[in-house]
C-alpha cells in the first residue's frame, strides 16, 4: 500500500491498527520519528518506549540485537519530519496510456508505479525537494512489492517480462545509472482531465481502484473503513474487520504497548490509564511552569 499521510499511518501503528507492517526496522522507523516529532519525547524516553513496545509487540524481538538500530533510528528520527499527503490525481490521458498496453496485468502494474512516482513528488514538493513532474517520475521498487500491490499473481521469471514488455511500450525507463531498483515514469500528466482522486483508502487497493474504473469487475465499499472489495464477496465487511469485530476492541498504549480496551465510537484514547495519569502530570507541570514563568515576568515588567 501507499502512505499518503505518515503521521497518522505511524499513529495507527502504534495503536495496533496497522498490521501490514512486518520489518521490526520498519516499525522501530516509524516509532522513534512519531515519539520525537509528536509526543516530543526526549532520546532516553523514545529508546526506552521503543523497546517496550517492540518487546511486546515484535516475534523474537531482543533488545541486544536492535539497540543499535534504535540508536541510528533516534539520531534521524527528527530530521525527516513525518509528511501529510491529501491524495493523488490520475488524468484522462495518462489511462489512456495505460489502457494502450491492453494487458491487464501489466496495466495493473503500470498504474501502481504512477501512483508510486505521483507520490514520491508529492512528497517532495512537501519536503521542499524539486521534483522534474513534467519529464516523468522517479520510482524505487521490489518486484515483489510491486506484484503484491498490483495483485498480479505470476511466476518469479515471468515477473521481468511484464515490466520488459511495459519498458518496450515507452512508458518507463531506466534511469542512466541505475545501481539500485530504480524506474522512470514516462506518461506523468500533470496538468490533464482529472478522472480519479486517491485518497488514503483508496492507496490500499490501487489494482481494484483500476480494475474498478476500467469496469473489468464489480467493486463494492467496506461499510466501515471504506476499502473497496469484491461485490461477490457475502459480507458488506472486508476481512481485517470482520477479524477485529469479532474480538474485542483493543488498541496499543502508545507509551508502554499494553493493551487497552475501548468503546466501539472511540476515537480519542491513546494510553493506558497509567499512562494517561503521568502524561496529564507532564502536562500539567508544563502548564504551571508556564503560568509561573509569566507570572514572573510580569511582576519585573
Amino acid at each position: 500500500m501507499l502512505v499518503l499521510n505518515e503521521k497518522k499511518y505511524a499513529m495507527n501503528l502504534l495503536l495496533g491498527k496497522n498490521q501490514d507492517v512486518k520489518s521490526a526496522i520498519k516499525k522501530i522507523c516509524y516509532i522513534t520519528r512519531y515519539n520525537a516529532q509528536i509526543l516530543g519525547k526526549d532520546d532516553n524516553e523514545n529508546y526506552n518506549s521503543t523497546v517496550a513496545w517492540m518487546t511486546k509487540h515484535q516475534i523474537n524481538f531482543d533488545e541486544a540485537s536492535y539497540s543499535n538500530v534504535i540508536s541510528n533510528a533516534l539520531k534521524g528520527s527528527k530530521k525527516r519530519a513525518l509528511y501529510e499527503l491529501d491524495d493523488i490525481v490520475i488524468t484522462q490521458n495518462e489511462l489512456k496510456k495505460i489502457e494502450s498496453l491492453n494487458n491487464i496485468r501489466a496495466e495493473k502494474m503500470t498504474f501502481v508505479l504512477l501512483c508510486m512516482a505521483k507520490q514520491q513528488a508529492k512528497i517532495n514538493d512537501f519536503y521542499g525537494t524539486s521534483s522534474n513532474f513534467t519529464d516523468g517520475g522517479l520510482v524505487r521498487y521490489t518486484v515483489t512489492e510491486l506484484c503484491k500491490m498490483a495483485r498480479v499473481s505470476v511466476p518469479a521469471d515471468d515477473r521481468e517480462y511484464i515490466l520488459h514488455y511495459i519498458l518496450v511500450q515507452g512508458l518507463i525507463s531506466c534511469p542512466k545509472r541505475n545501481d539500485t531498483k530504480c524506474l522512470w515514469v514516462n506518461f506523468i500528466d500533470k496538468d490533464g482531465e482529472e478522472v480519479l482522486r486517491l485518497n488514503e483508502v483508496d492507496c490500499q487497493e490501487l489494482a481494484y481502484v483500476y480494475l474498478n474504473w476500467k469496469g473489468k469487475e464489480e467493486f463494492k465499499r467496506c461499510t466501515r473503513c471504506g476499502k473497496l472489495m469484491k461485490r461477490k464477496a457475502s459480507d458488506d465487511i472486508c476481512t481485517a474487520c470482520s477479524l477485529s469485530s469479532s474480538t474485542p476492541l483493543q488498541i496499543w498504549c502508545i507509551d508502554c504497548g499494553d493493551e487497552v480496551e475501548i468503546s466501539e465510537f472511540d476515537n480519542e484514547t491513546c494510553r493506558c490509564v497509567d499512562c494517561k495519569n503521568q502524561h496529564d502530570k507532564i502536562i500539567k507541570s508544563q502548564q504551571n511552569k508556564r503560568a509561573y514563568q509569566a507570572k514572573k515576568k510580569k511582576k519585573i515588567q
